[in-house]
């Protein structure tokens, strides 16, 4: 069974609810209409999430709120500006003037009634009559159906060849009759194939005690730090990336052993990776390191701008980022070391 509620919170956040409940209900037909395969889910990601505006909206936006907007959305349609003036805030009259008399609309009124709709915003009565919704044109603006329409258009058009060859320009063509937004499509492709692979490797990583933080298919710092730690105690190349070698190593990772003492420092909130009994957290070390560094780079070019306000300023940058890492060791519930406890007694909290 595919996660669609995590997937589509990964790739799009702001999706309706019941836009999502729908990719959890028809998760057998996503499957049975072939998509199958993660290469798959991404492509059909690809294609639906823009048009429906992040999956935000299941008819047209045609409420343009400037003259200049319409003008570049439709350039053959207005020669200028001014042209399309009488069309802000008035969607009902733009649809009828940009799609009346084409796209099998040819009837009064039809622009607006056969305006664009579905997850891939199918337009014009013609489309419509194809889809089977000439008659009832409404209802394909709700969510059961509108992606049940999507998978039909899918199979029907053997999109998943398309796909299997990572043809985002063809499948575009196919899916748009063109190549308007086709950056946009590029850009959510990359992110869902990032989050179908990011996905599963947290829920793998949650399972085997390191702590990765939230299963959300966001592959930050958490995320970065524990496949760090991974790749140390595989004898990987420390990237914090999932390549293929560190996925296979993930598929044989046995689980950490965390020990009792070592339960604060499994829990820290700042720990990027750590938990392995015995260990500050390699990863946490390379992350502070980093961190460490810009600070000191920063505070330098602080100090050599050579005013007062610039020396302050770096002496105060160097301070911050040398408690930021006593913080984050004392948030892990380390021992302060015995020469730095007893130089400064206050940091064990004593009078």
């Amino acid at each position: 069974m595919t996660d669609w509620k995590r997937i589509l919170r990964a790739v799009a956040p702001r999706a309706r609810a019941d836009i999502v409940a729908a990719f959890v209900a028809l998760d057998a037909e996503i499957e049975a209409a072939g998509i199958a395969t993660d290469l798959r889910r991404a492509h059909f990601l690809a294609q639906v999430v823009p048009e429906s505006a992040y999956l935000t909206r299941l008819e047209e936006n045609l409420n343009y709120t400037t003259a200049e907007r319409i003008r570049a959305t439709w350039k053959t349609r207005f020669q200028d500006v001014a042209a399309a003036a009488p069309y802000v805030r008035n969607p009902k009259a733009l649809a009828n003037f940009v799609y009346g008399g084409r796209m099998g609309n040819n009837r009064p009124g039809d622009g607006w009634l056969f305006r664009g709709g579905g997850l891939g915003m199918t337009t014009g009565r013609a489309n419509y009559r194809k889809a089977g919704f000439e008659s009832s044109p409404e209802e394909l603006r709700k969510p059961l159906i509108a992606l049940r329409t999507a998978l039909t258009f899918w199979v029907d058009n053997r999109c998943e060849a398309y796909a299997d060859r990572d043809d985002v320009v063809g499948l575009r063509q196919v899916w748009n009759g063109g190549q308007i937004g086709i950056a946009e499509t590029r850009e959510i492709l990359a992110k869902a194939k990032a989050v179908l692979k990011t996905l599963p490797a947290q829920a793998k990583l949650k399972a085997l005690r390191y702590p990765v933080g939230a299963v959300d298919g966001d592959h930050a710092a958490r995320t970065t730090g524990a496949v760090q730690l991974l790749q140390h105690r595989a004898g990987l190349p420390v990237t914090g990336e999932l390549d293929d070698a560190t996925l296979a190593a993930l598929d044989e990772a046995e689980p950490l052993p965390v020990a009792k003492k070592d339960a604060n420092l499994a829990a820290s909130r700042t720990v990027q990776g750590a938990g392995a009994a015995g260990t500050f957290g390699f990863a946490e070390l390379v992350q502070s390191a980093g961190e460490l560094k810009d600070q000191v780079e920063s505070a330098h070019a602080q100090i050599s701008a050579g005013t007062v306000f610039g020396l302050v300023m770096g002496t105060v940058i160097v301070a911050g980022a040398a408690y930021a890492i006593y913080a984050r060791w004392d948030d892990a519930g380390r021992p302060l070391p015995g020469f730095l406890a007893r130089r400064f007694p206050s940091l064990m909290g004593a009078a």
